[in-house]
């Protein structure tokens, strides 16, 4: 007995040992998410921008008859200025003033009529029918008169604003065909100064309301002009991917010069703020509403921590940021609701 109670003791000992001299398993630890950092720029939002630009008018419009005939009278001198509702062209109006006769005699003789069949079937001595045929000539009559009175009309052509004559196409006495354009008139109540603005500076001024700028033409006097903003394109150059934008003067410069005419715009910026951070848009987390923040990468401990961040303005894919985040630090800009607070983060490395 003495001698299986050693041997279970035995037993019992050395697989304690053995549990004992088994190495601890290894724990494993998570590989820190690889991602793409971005690294914040410093957008200069007060300097000066000179750019080329064109003159052009606020609309040019082509003069032309919407009926035919012969040319009998133009008041179209090229460069001369013509006020609203000036007669600028006729067209000979005796076939048309004939046409107008002829309609009004057919449709007061279906007047006479549509009032004899009435009286007629008042008195149960005219059909249904018999009104019905008097009252379809009168429309008829009635819609052809008014056909041949509007194009009566239509041999007087009057400036529908006041203009300038442009290029001049026709002569008195010619015969007009419908359609056929006399001249152009220019209306030009302002000066329109057009030209491109490189994707950049458009991102970093978007709703900027301190701007000013003035234009001065080239090869003109040495004048300088205030103009204002009146509009720009939201879609960029495919090839240069600038932006279109357009400013206008009405002040007295607008009757020195001729679309066509170039010229150099200055754009200044006078906002106390003097610059701002540019970051990708797809980099923000959060609402107008909650407001935003950004995952700032510390290098040290490679770890993101999100950082709240005032917005300037939100333009195609970038952000103009106030304040929140300094110059020069890198944010996660891809990815973004993936991330949480302290995550171990690597920074991705494309390998050339």
């Amino acid at each position: 007995m003495n001698r299986i109670l050693i041997i279970a003791l035995t037993s019992i000992l050395l697989s304690g040992l053995q549990a004992c001299s088994k190495p601890a398993e290894e724990v494993k630890v998570a590989e820190p998410m690889v991602v793409q950092l971005f690294q914040t720029k410093e957008v200069d939002i007060t300097s000066k921008y000179e750019f080329p630009a064109t003159v052009s008018v606020v609309k040019s419009v082509d003069v032309k008859f919407e009926v035919t005939g012969r040319l009998i009278y133009t008041n179209l001198v090229e460069g001369s200025s013509v006020k609203k509702g000036q007669v600028l062209a006729r067209i000979d109006s005796s076939p048309f003033e004939r046409r107008v006769t002829e309609a009004k005699i057919r449709y007061e003789d279906a007047v006479r009529n549509l009032d004899r069949i009435k009286e007629m079937f008042n008195k149960n001595v005219a059909s249904q029918s018999a009104l019905d045929d008097a009252k379809s000539q009168y429309s008829i009559t009635e819609l052809a008169l008014a056909n041949a009175e509007q194009d009566l009309s239509y041999c007087t052509i009057k400036a529908p604003f006041d203009a300038i004559v442009g290029t001049r196409q026709i002569e008195n006495n010619s015969y007009i065909s419908a359609g056929d354009t006399l001249a152009s008139l220019q209306d030009r109540s302002k000066l329109y100064f057009t030209f491109e603005v490189p994707e950049r500076l458009m991102t970093s001024n978007m709703g900027n309301k301190n701007l000013t700028a003035t234009a001065k033409i080239i090869g003109g006097d040495n004048d300088i002009f205030d103009i204002y903003y009146v509009e720009h394109q939201t879609m960029p150059n495919p090839i240069t991917q600038t932006y279109s934008v357009t400013f206008a003067s009405d002040g007295d410069m607008k009757d020195a010069y001729y679309p066509g005419s170039r010229a150099t715009v200055q754009v200044k910026n006078n906002s106390s703020q003097r610059s701002a951070i540019l970051i990708p848009i797809k980099a923000l987390v959060g609402n107008e509403t909650q407001g935003f923040s950004v995952w700032r990468f510390n290098e040290t401990n490679q770890e993101v921590h999100a950082v709240k961040v005032k917005i300037v303005n939100l333009s195609g894919e970038y952000a103009i940021i106030a304040n929140g985040i300094n110059v020069g630090e890198k944010i996660v800009s891809a990815a973004v609701n993936q991330m949480s607070e302290g995550l171990k983060v690597k920074e991705y490395k494309a390998d050339y």
